[in-house]
């Protein structure tokens, strides 16, 4: 049984774009908070931050039988036996991506997105960069991975 895994790096570029959403927040918290609006808004800002860090992927591991996506409050799983098709992508091919629900850049690429191509799929990214397209019965997947995925 081979096994590979994986930490989802999320590079220079998610790193610069989350130190900057991180200030923004504070700033924009800080901001409202001193307007006397603050708690509301507080609060918002606060679930929000955690649910980013509670959902990002942070392992990826690939076995004979499934591909495994670890978050810290649990893992996505897709089966091989389920998959139909894999292929490599081009960053390209997900440019202009409608976010439905998710991180664009905040600590990697993650959640439900759509696009004419793919129509609605699960982005599992740390960096935009050697991306593959799984398909499977019931859904799209695009990760992100160091090495070759094949069925």
């Amino acid at each position: 049984m081979k096994i590979h895994c994986e930490k989802f790096a999320i590079g220079r570029l998610g790193t610069v774009t989350s130190i900057l959403l991180v200030a923004m927040l504070v700033y924009g918290a800080i901001a409202v908070w001193s307007a006397g609006m603050g708690a509301v808004i507080v609060t918002y800002t606060i679930l929000l931050a955690i649910w980013v860090l509670l959902t990002m992927p942070r392992h990826l591991i690939i076995d004979d039988k499934s591909i495994v996506i670890t978050h810290p409050i649990g893992q996505t799983v897709i089966l091989k036996s389920e998959i139909t098709e894999i292929r490599a992508i081009e960053r390209s091919e997900i440019r202009g991506s409608l976010r439905l629900f998710g991180s664009g850049g905040f600590f990697g690429w993650f959640g439900v997105f759509r696009n004419s191509k793919f129509g609605t799929y699960r982005l599992y990214c740390g960096q935009l960069e050697n991306l593959y397209h799984i398909k499977t019965l019931t859904k799209n997947y695009i990760i992100s991975s160091s090495v070759p995925i094949e069925l």
